[in-house]
């Protein structure tokens, strides 16, 4: 069910100043940059080869970004891995008791409490040229 970590989320505080960081230590470019009015965030997707880090800094603390960077300060917050039948996946895991957010065909969010805090997210390998 589960592939290659093809994304990792961190929840920073300010996206500029992560963003400086990641790219003058690691060497990474920001390949896009966006804003969720839906989930609260805005961010930065820097390619690390098979995938990518998510830079994520809270626009809404009541959504769940603001409330896990309040509970928890910065740090990582999901976790990708490529998944290649995302809907067999759901129903699979739903059968086994998980939460899951299945409503996308391209996506599936695991909830936390299902997998010992860490939020897991199945999607496909995206291609970054």
């Amino acid at each position: 069910m589960l592939g290659d970590i093809v994304e990792l989320s961190v929840v920073v505080r300010d996206l500029d100043a992560a963003v400086e960081r990641f790219t003058s230590l690691f060497g990474l470019k920001v390949h896009h940059r966006a804003e969720s009015k839906e989930f609260g965030f805005k961010n930065a997707i820097l390619p690390t080869g098979i995938g990518h880090i998510e830079l994520l800094q809270p626009t809404d603390p009541d959504k769940a970004v603001g409330r896990f960077l309040a509970k928890h300060g910065e740090g990582v917050y999901l976790v990708g891995f490529e998944c290649e039948d995302i809907p067999g996946s759901v129903e699979r895991l739903k059968k086994a008791g998980a939460r899951v957010d299945g409503r996308r065909a391209d996506v599936a969010w695991v909830h936390p409490q299902d997998t010992h805090g860490l939020f897991v997210e199945l999607r496909k390998r995206e291609k970054y040229s």
